[in-house]
């Protein structure tokens, strides 16, 4: 609801600088900061998306802001929430701004909340395995690689995806398993990656097959011939 008291009209029609002190407070009225949420100058808009005190009408507002870089802003402050929002479905507004947007146009913004949620424990699982598909790999590569949210089923299929395999590939800590995935797929370009991945578990079997695929590989391009020599040699 929108601001009635003239005295708090006033100040959002004030000075610059005093907008900008007023819109970074976070002790501000809620409706002098739903005002500054409109304001003209995007600083002011900003300080506002960024304010951890703004109400969730201003949230919501500022999550349709025409400048990439304030929805950005304010897709990094909601992310880092995002488990506390998610357990309050559906009451949640906030939860409803963030996978807003998490379907933003923009990359940057996609990408900020795909790198806050990359390295948090407790992230919404939908939220996470929903970005690890973006077609964007600077979105979905953090958390393929990074985020504990995704199981191994969620990771399997991303194998079956041939934009997301050399990610899962180079997955922190990638099992066994999954590396026979990645080597059953074919992808020279994964099995390049999987052998690079100085962390994921490739067991002797699995070598062995990798190095008779390299044996087979066209004379002149030795992709995984040259990977599988240096894993050889960074294990001695």
């Amino acid at each position: 609801m929108l601001a009635t008291d003239p005295a708090l009209h006033a100040l959002s029609r004030g000075p610059l600088p005093e907008r900008l002190a007023h819109a970074a407070q976070t002790d501000a009225r809620e409706e002098l900061l739903m005002l500054l949420a409109s304001d003209q100058a995007a600083p002011v808009r900003l300080a506002v998306a960024e304010n951890p005190r703004a109400p969730f009408h201003a949230d919501q507002l500022l999550a349709r802001d025409p400048v990439a870089q304030i929805r950005a802003s304010l897709a990094r402050k909601l992310a880092t929430h995002a488990a506390e929002m998610a357990a309050l479905r559906p009451d949640s507004a906030g939860w409803d701004t963030l996978r807003r947007l998490a379907a933003d146009p923009a990359r940057q913004v996609r990408q900020v909340i795909a790198d806050t949620l990359a390295d948090l424990p407790y992230a919404p699982h939908e939220l996470v395995l929903s970005l690890s598909r973006d077609p964007d790999p600077a979105v979905s590569e953090p958390l393929i690689r990074l985020s504990r949210v995704l199981t191994e089923a969620d990771l399997e299929g991303l194998i079956h995806d041939p934009d997301s395999r050399c990610a899962v590939a180079r997955r922190l800590n990638l099992s066994a398993r999954l590396a026979e995935g990645v080597v059953a797929s074919g992808d020279v370009r994964a099995m390049t990656a999987l052998l690079r991945n100085p962390t994921a578990m490739v067991p002797t079997q699995l070598l062995l097959r990798l190095a008779g695929l390299a044996q087979g590989e066209a004379e002149g391009e030795g992709k995984l011939s040259k990977a599988l020599a240096e894993r050889c040699a960074a294990t001695r």
